[in-house]
């Protein structure tokens, strides 16, 4: 039996995502990931290297400024469907205590979902958690 969505709210990952995620290479020096998010005015750069995911900096993490992209950015990477729910996202999001999940689908980056894109969404969202736990958490042995 077909599924019936409702007009109006997103459900999906796809539907909320951030289309275009702002990215940087892990050799880059930290103040140019400082400098490209601010202008971007993002929260989290995405890490590629030659187009792979390869790690995630957030806000915290852009604080230090000795140093590459690649000293700093926090990994493995915790990354989600397009197709996945935003309940889902929600869930993956609180259970680890991370802000933003790459959207990845066949290995390509579609985007990125926050919890404030969850939150608009209507979908209450992960608790917030102090952007500096990531740093600590993603660098303890994960």
């Amino acid at each position: 039996m077909p599924r019936t969505v409702s007009r109006g709210e997103p459900h999906l990952v796809s539907e909320a995502m951030v289309r275009h995620p702002t990215s940087i290479g892990p050799d880059a020096a930290m103040g140019e990931a400082k400098r490209l998010a601010e202008a971007s005015g993002t929260r989290h750069l995405v890490v590629l290297d030659q187009g792979t995911l390869v790690g995630i900096l957030c806000l915290c993490d852009l604080r230090e400024v000795a140093g590459t992209v690649a000293d700093h950015m926090s990994v493995p990477v915790l990354t989600i469907r397009a197709d996945a729910t935003l309940e889902d996202a929600a869930d993956t999001m609180r259970e680890f205590d991370v802000g933003c999940l790459p959207v990845v689908m066949g290995g390509l980056i579609l985007g990125t979902v926050t919890d404030e894109e969850i939150s608009r969404a209507g979908q209450g969202g992960p608790r917030r958690v102090p952007h500096c736990a990531c740093r600590s958490r993603a660098r303890s042995g994960a």
